[in-house]
């Protein structure tokens, strides 16, 4: 790397060390710097945003904290954008802080150097593509992890086609697989993920589980992660739990991970709504281990799963069909078979190498493109409080940061917003439409 390389600025929650997101960003970060790019990691801070916790996990070393003095949102766009011009970065890169949009159009208003500003889109939620949408004058492009979301940001949010870039995840691929044979105790599921019904689906699980006590199949499951449907979801396991055929592991580091979960099961079981990897399924392939999957929206455009092929999958909340699926797990030869292939699919389209090429390439043709110079329509911020309305929102910001005043918030989402908002949106509707646009994939 020398002097000229190209600074590229990655903004980010610290308030969560673990998850998907942070570990794209683990290798993310060092395979840029290797193919000439000056990573950055800009972590916002505050109550909520413990930066220096998320670095205890997440070291990287060309880190800067941003922190809000007022914790109010003319005080966060501030904030980012004394940072944006501080650093002077050719490519800013938000990774839910949308905020990051107002500061770059400012500069833009100044009319003084402004970086190239990219939107990274994880997830199917209608909130995060009303971003895009209400952004899109503003933005340089998006970089999308799935097919899907990227048709979404063309035919939804109404992105031009040459803004839309797709760059998936990478996981590392062992030299080891796990071993696949046969074992005389019962079948060994894996759940690995957030625990909440929303996306997740995890109240599935014990209606999948009656369906294989009723035909009699031995199982034993274990389940590593948290979220808010824990207590309800370890209530309905309890007598499991008790009997000693459900175990709960908690949130687990990838090595914990590997030990206690990959390394002892049989198969990875699945249950999403919706997903734009999921990370958990090639982890779990890379390493030899079958999946047995929902048909969660996602996996139509993306074209990678195949059912009887390199997976098992079922219809979305099916879980008579669910278990049906786990049953044909049983036979050693057949879970050996799906793992390979599994593997084979990780191998060619999902390693961490192929990822970091990708997005390189997407970030050097945004650098390539032309800039947006578009502003977006009169948006602004509503007042933050009384010294706002009395003296105007700048005014009124200034004075709070002289008085030191400062908002409470009573969460990191309230602290440092994931998403900008401004409007009412009807997620059933939106999911609705994605997943009629994603079965035009299926089976392509």
């Amino acid at each position: 790397m020398t002097g000229d390389s190209p600074r590229i600025l990655f903004l980010a929650p610290s308030a969560y060390p673990l998850g998907g997101v942070q570990t794209w960003l683990d290798y993310l970060l060092p395979g840029l710097v290797e193919r000439g790019w000056r990573a950055t990691l800009g972590l916002v801070a505050g109550r909520f945003h413990d930066v220096s916790r998320y670095l205890s996990v997440h070291p990287w070393s060309d880190t800067v904290a941003i922190r809000n003095p007022t914790g109010s949102r003319e005080g966060r766009v501030r904030a980012l954008l004394a940072t944006i011009e501080r650093l002077r970065p050719a490519v800013v890169v938000s990774v839910n802080i949308p905020d990051s949009f107002a500061a770059v159009e400012r500069l833009r208003l100044r009319r003084q150097h402004a970086p190239r500003v990219v939107m990274t889109n994880h997830s199917v939620e209608a909130q995060y593509l009303g971003d895009a949408k209400s952004w899109r004058a503003v933005l340089d492009a998006i970089i999308g992890t799935n097919r899907l979301t990227c048709h979404l940001a063309m035919e939804w949010a109404g992105l031009e086609p040459s803004r839309v870039f797709y760059a998936p995840y990478g996981v590392e691929v062992p030299s080891s697989m796990c071993q696949v044979d046969a074992h005389p105790g019962p079948l060994r599921i894996a759940y690995s993920g957030r625990l909440d019904d929303e996306q997740k689906r995890v109240g599935d699980i014990p209606g999948i589980l009656e369906r294989l006590e009723a035909a009699g199949v031995a199982y034993e499951l274990r389940l590593a992660g948290a979220g808010p449907a824990e207590a309800a979801l370890a209530e309905r396991l309890r007598s499991r739990v008790e009997a000693g055929r459900a175990h709960f592991l908690g949130v687990l580091a990838p090595d914990a991970l590997s030990r206690q979960l990959y390394d002892w099961a049989d198969l990875l079981l699945v249950t999403s709504y919706w997903e734009t990897g999921p990370i958990v399924i090639w982890e779990a392939m890379a390493r030899g281990l079958p999946v047995v999957t929902s048909r969660y929206i996602g996996s139509g455009l993306e074209n990678s799963l195949r059912d009887g092929d390199n997976c098992l999958m079922f219809p979305i909340g099916d879980v008579a069909a669910a278990a049906e699926q786990l049953q044909r797990m049983n036979d050693p030869g057949r879970r050996a078979e799906l793992a390979a292939r599994g593997r084979a699919l990780v191998a060619e389209r999902y390693t961490r190498p192929h990822s970091v090429k990708q997005w390189d390439a997407c970030l050097r043709t945004i650098l390539s493109q032309p800039r947006q110079r578009s502003l977006s329509s009169g948006r602004l911020n509503p007042p933050a409080g009384r010294l706002d309305r009395w003296l105007g929102i700048k005014a009124g910001e200034s004075a709070r940061r002289r008085l030191r005043i400062e908002f409470a918030h009573s969460s990191a989402g309230g602290e440092w917003p994931h998403v900008a908002g401004g409007g009412v949106v009807d997620q059933a509707a939106f999911l609705r439409r994605a997943a009629d646009l994603d079965r035009r994939g299926e089976g392509h």
